[in-house]
């Protein structure tokens, strides 16, 4: 019933409203019969190719197929509908999305410092890190295709499929189209806020700006459907606020005339960032992070 809701809504939607794109959100949690059905009906009453694209993400109740076989990442390999790539998005930003607590500081990722500039909260890393991370920023560069054979830093030529990604493969889509590549997204800190974690104190605002550029670079140069979220380009900040949804205008706004960027504005809602509240006060007081409108335009 919810799938016929779903395809008869959608359908309804790029018929009558001339919608040419849709975004599903928990989409693993939909069968893949379903969307592909959802596909070939909205492209019929379209008379055109729809887009489809969504969060292809494996947990849950039904995770690894146990009630069906899901719209994941995986599963649909194949189908020509997008999933959003958390590969090339941890690479390039270090650590997971869901890191709390000093993680969010020593996990660092390709563009912000993981080796070659270790914050104070690093800890050990090794060149390996840093070589393991880049093979999997250039597997997102190359589209994260199953097939496609990359040589990788121990000096292997190897499919994406090959390479591990936490027990994954790294390559797990059979043409670009079907890969969402991001670095910043509405759910989770913005680029900006998680470069304030994990680069090092001692980096100037200028140079944020660049490691801003340089993670919107790989977005931008990578196979597949680039994905930006608004204000990325104008350091958005949301004062670290890790889930923004319901934090009103005053952590979400963008200022357009890019006089400001909004960092500091105050401690985010304690409902999903109380517990760093201690590690993010200082930061949030740093006057040396915030950039110049100069920085930001």
């Amino acid at each position: 019933m919810m799938g016929k809701l779903m395809i008869d809504s959608v359908a309804l939607w790029a018929k009558e409203y001339g919608i040419d794109s849709f975004r599903f959100d928990l989409m693993g949690h939909q069968p893949r019969a379903v969307m592909e059905d959802l596909q070939r009906k909205v492209n019929a009453v379209a008379g055109r190719n729809v887009q489809l694209i969504g969060e292809g993400w494996n947990f849950g109740e039904v995770a690894d197929g146990a009630r069906f076989v899901q719209a994941s990442q995986l599963s649909l390999n194949g189908s020509g509908i997008g999933t959003f790539n958390d590969r090339l998005r941890d690479a390039v930003r270090g650590g997971s999305a869901g890191d709390s607590g000093e993680a969010m500081f020593s996990r660092q990722g390709w563009i912000n410092g993981l080796v070659y500039d270790p914050n104070a909260h690093a800890g050990k890393q090794t060149a390996a890190d840093l070589l393991k991370a880049a093979d999997l920023v250039r597997a997102g560069l190359a589209g994260s295709i199953r097939s496609y054979p990359l040589h990788t830093f121990d000096d292997r030529t190897v499919r994406l499929e090959a390479i591990d990604y936490n027990g994954q493969p790294a390559g797990y889509a059979s043409e670009p189209g079907e890969v969402v590549n991001y670095v910043e997204n509405h759910d989770n800190q913005t680029l900006f806020d998680i470069d304030v974690f994990k680069l090092p104190l001692s980096t100037t605002s200028r140079e944020r700006a660049r490691v801003q550029v340089l993670g919107m670079a790989v977005d931008a140069f990578a196979q597949g459907v680039a994905y930006y979220h608004a204000g990325i380009d104008v350091l958005r900040s949301k004062s670290l606020d890790r889930n923004s949804f319901n934090s009103g205008d005053w952590f979400n706004r963008i200022d357009w005339t890019y006089r400001d960027n909004h960092f500091g504005t105050g401690l985010p809602p304690a409902d999903d960032n109380g517990k760093d509240w201690p590690l993010m006060q200082p930061l949030l007081a740093d006057a040396t992070i915030k950039p110049a409108p100069a920085d930001i335009a």
